[in-house]
């Protein structure tokens, strides 16, 4: 992996650790490996995910060229890569999604901050298939159960 995208890698983890995510920073630092290239496995499997994907129970992160370019800052770039982490701990699809979905406020991953940028409407598109029992408050905004934001109603 370039110096320049493992840079950015190491920005993302930092944020993690930053925001308090100590046992995914573990695994990130520690028993993770990153790389660039991608193998038959993932190749075969098409590309659910643009940004990074997982092979477990290898600790194997390949991260795709969206993880660079299409993520906006270092903090969508930690989401990613707290995603990947649940894959890490052996979590489904469904799981990874409720978590990241669930934990974008401590992250600081949020409507606000982050609402508009493509990575974000992506995800919360992939959360509300994947997770949607997250998606069944009436009384908050968007029907998001996770939502901090007040609605009017």
């Amino acid at each position: 992996m370039p110096a320049d995208e493992r840079s950015a890698v190491d920005r993302a983890v930092a944020v993690l650790e930053a925001k308090g995510f100590a046992s995914e920073v573990f695994l990130l630092r520690n028993v993770t490996t990153f790389r660039s290239s991608d193998n038959w496995l993932n190749q075969a499997a098409g590309g659910e995910n643009a940004y990074a994907a997982t092979n477990y129970p290898f600790g194997i992160i390949t991260i795709y060229p969206d993880f660079y370019s299409k993520a906006v800052d270092d903090t969508e770039r930690a989401m990613v890569l707290l995603h990947e982490t649940q894959h890490l701990m052996n979590k489904s699809e469904a799981e990874a999604y409720a978590y990241v979905w669930r934990e974008r406020q401590r992250l600081g991953w949020t409507t606000l901050s982050h609402g508009t940028t493509p990575t974000f409407v992506t995800v919360e598109l992939q959360t509300r298939e994947n997770s949607p029992e997250l998606f069944t408050c009436r009384s908050k905004a968007w029907d998001d159960c996770t939502e901090t934001l007040q609605a009017r109603r």
